[in-house]
């Protein structure tokens, strides 16, 4: 996962140092790279990520932003296929590409000052999927049973400190897994109880996966929810496009278009308070 939930890997890689993010200096670009801003007043240029299992959603409140703002959309999905990316990357997108990079995770202090963000359009967080229909939340499954966080995430953290906190008696089995879909899979084959996984995962994976259509998710109760706001990155010097795209959102989330599009697609996600 990256800031922007799947492709910038690199930032959970080096997540305990990300404040220091926030003072680096925009990246060196030759004058060959640096093409101007895009010269078409109606449009609105945006960049999502295949990588992304969120990407499609994104694109269709993409899609919703620029009829809201009478202007046409024009998507540039990128197909890079390394695991990881960077702020030389990210930057020669916002150059040359898009204006607009959406499906970032809107963390406090972590961005660059040469980037800013828009309004969150949804919310969203890690969910546990499991097989058995009786269980509708955490508490539900016997401390027996064996939890499958994928390993390394915020989520995968969580759960270690709460099981830390508890009683020995009381605490289910962590078996970590390598990936979400590796951890679906194990519920699917009876070696776990549950699988802790990133919710647009799920949500991607049951839809081309169809042992995973059998799988559903309950409650993190009583392990502390783990949601985050989502929007898009674009560089900071783009105050007018911001304030416009903030307002776009602001009345899709209003209106319900944004919570139409995620009950459409199946996509576990709520809209901002």
């Amino acid at each position: 996962m990256h800031i922007g939930i799947a492709a910038l890997t690199w930032v959970c890689a080096v997540a305990p140092i990300l404040p220091a993010l926030a003072q680096e200096p925009a990246p060196f670009v030759t004058e060959a790279e640096r093409p101007g801003r895009f010269a078409d007043d109606f449009t609105l240029r945006y960049c999502v990520d295949r990588r992304d299992p969120a990407w499609e959603v994104d694109q269709a409140i993409a899609t919703a932003i620029a009829g809201a703002l009478l202007i046409e959309p024009v998507a540039h999905v990128v197909e890079d296929p390394s695991v990881r990316e960077d702020l030389d990357r990210l930057y020669r997108h916002l150059l040359q590409d898009c204006s607009l990079y959406f499906g970032f995770k809107l963390l406090p202090g972590v961005y660059p000052e040469w980037l800013t963000v828009t309004r969150p359009y949804y919310e969203v967080g890690y969910v546990l999927a499991v097989s058995n229909p009786d269980w509708e939340r955490l508490a539900d499954i016997p401390a027996s049973e064996a939890l499958g966080p994928t390993i390394g995430t915020a989520a995968d953290f969580r759960l270690i400190q709460y099981l830390n906190s508890l009683p020995a008696t009381q605490r289910w089995r962590r078996f970590p897994q390598s990936s979400d879909e590796i951890g679906l899979a194990a519920v699917v084959d009876g070696s776990i109880a549950a699988a802790l996984v990133w919710g647009p995962s799920f949500s991607a994976l049951a839809g081309v996966r169809p042992e995973f259509t059998a799988l559903h998710t309950i409650a993190l109760d009583p392990l502390p929810a783990s949601n985050v706001a989502v929007g898009a990155v674009l560089l900071s010097t783009e105050t007018f496009l911001r304030s416009s795209v903030d307002q776009a959102i602001d009345s899709l989330v209003a209106d319900g278009t944004i919570a139409g599009i995620l009950a459409e697609r199946g996509f576990q996600a709520t809209t901002p308070r």
